[in-house]
């Protein structure tokens, strides 16, 4: 069996949740008899086109799409040239192409292609954006949303988030002047026709609804939102991730370091709530010996980070260091007491809760998405409000001061699922769709 995984981008330069997630899968399946292969388009000149290897894993980085950040190419997920790909589904032939996430670099066009070509086609819902136009399922940024794709709702949300102001967005969304073209330049018209990208937006959903064989969730929410979205039932398919080899449970107390010990892992991005930490922290008692180190990139990246590091400069509660190599990463986490998740978006895995449940700790995390779907609050892990920077400080606050709360939620953390678990499942899944 031959499968070709499609990718925004893939280790080593860039190891995000869906780069490490996409890797674990291959080496697993390569471990099971099926022969791999990674592709992507080229993102930057740091990834020289070609055939390349990552831990045994092929990866052929294509040409660079040229209408990468055209609006209406990455609305639509189609591209005038999808470059490369077609010559490469000739040479692999490809039994299954397993998309991950929708994209114009991964979009309508390589899967009609593929389908053409006689493959099967899996796509993984990733991410909120693979439904979301405004990619973060936050109604204007600020309240979850339910996920029903609505042409007005969903373009006043647009715009909303992008800084008009609430009347303005609900004037505009109302519907464009059927006289202002998709492609007319200028900030004004491209506000104006904004009604007119969700239509596009909306079409391509269903598009690609209809050109999938399977659309693989990985959280009980994802799988709601695809049938809210009139996805076929039979065609949605819940794999939930796996994490990594559970490593024995840490032997040192809790609080060893006379500190209670927390532990961030994960790029600097306002999603990640990573502030609503600082927040909660900031508002402690001095006198609190806590502690939180952050592990991951971006830092230096954006305001957001630089900001961040602004606030918790010269503070000795933050530590901010730099990423992990995945190969240190559990051995690491098994010297904090608890990892704090504070996502204020709706995550589909998370990877880093498997992560710290395969170190042995507990986690601290927002009452939201997959965080909530995997940690059983009081029990392996303690639940906050997502946002609530309050809340979370009373969390951290309680699991100092009650000395028996940490060592209880430590030894009721069991071993995750694994990504070989998940590599047995997408097998089957392969095998399914290919009727074998």
């Amino acid at each position: 069996m031959r499968v070709l995984h499609l990718i925004e981008n893939y280790l080593p330069w860039q190891g995000n949740g869906t780069e490490i997630y996409c890797h674990r899968l291959c080496k697993n399946l390569q471990v099971m008899g099926v022969d791999v292969l990674v592709a992507f388009h080229q993102a930057s000149s740091q990834q020289p086109i070609g055939t390349h290897e990552y831990e045994g894993v092929p990866i052929r980085v294509l040409e660079p799409i040229p209408d990468s950040g055209n609006r209406v190419a990455k609305v639509k997920r189609i591209t005038s040239n999808p470059a490369g790909f077609a010559e490469l589904l000739k040479e692999y032939q490809p039994d299954v192409l397993h998309v991950h996430g929708f994209t114009v670099k991964k979009g309508l066009s390589h899967i009609h292609l593929a389908k053409q070509a006689g493959s099967k086609i899996v796509l993984t819902f990733h991410t909120p954006g693979v439904s979301c136009l405004q990619k973060g399922l936050r109604y204007q940024k600020k309240e979850v949303c339910d996920g029903a794709i609505k042409e007005y709702r969903c373009t006043e949300c647009k715009l909303t988030a992008a800084g008009l102001t609430e009347f303005i967005s609900k004037g505009v969304a109302l519907g464009s002047p059927p006289w202002i073209s998709l492609t007319s330049p200028g900030k004004i018209n491209h506000v104006l026709t904004a009604r007119k990208l969700t239509a596009l937006h909306k079409d391509a959903w269903f598009e690609m609804l209809n050109a999938v064989d399977s659309l693989h969730v990985l959280a009980k929410w994802t799988k709601e939102v695809a049938l809210l979205n009139h996805a076929p039932p039979e065609k949605v398919d819940l794999i939930r991730t796996g994490g990594p080899e559970a490593v024995p449970k840490p032997n040192r107390e809790p609080l060893a370091s006379g500190y209670l010990e927390l532990v961030f892992v994960g790029r600097c991005a306002s999603l990640k709530g990573i502030h609503v930490v600082v927040e909660a922290v900031n508002s402690l008692p001095t006198t609190l010996p806590v502690r939180v180190t952050f592990f991951g990139q971006s830092w230096d990246e954006n305001d957001y980070g630089r900001n961040l590091q602004k606030q918790t400069q010269g503070d000795e509660r933050f530590v901010v260091k730099n990423s992990l190599p995945n190969y240190q990463l559990l051995e690491t986490l098994t010297s904090y007491d608890a990892c704090l998740v504070p996502s204020l978006w709706l995550e589909t895995g998370p990877l880093t809760v498997l992560e710290a449940f395969a170190a042995g700790i507990p986690v601290i995390g927002s009452r939201r998405g997959g965080i909530a779907e995997l940690v059983q609050d009081g029990v392996d892990g303690l639940l906050f409000e997502p946002e609530n920077s309050k809340q979370l400080a009373n969390v951290i606050e309680h699991l100092y001061e009650e000395q028996d709360l940490l060592p209880r939620l430590t030894d009721n953390v069991k071993p995750p699922r694994t990504a070989i678990d998940v590599a047995k499942e997408t097998r089957e899944l392969y095998k399914k769709l290919q009727k074998i």
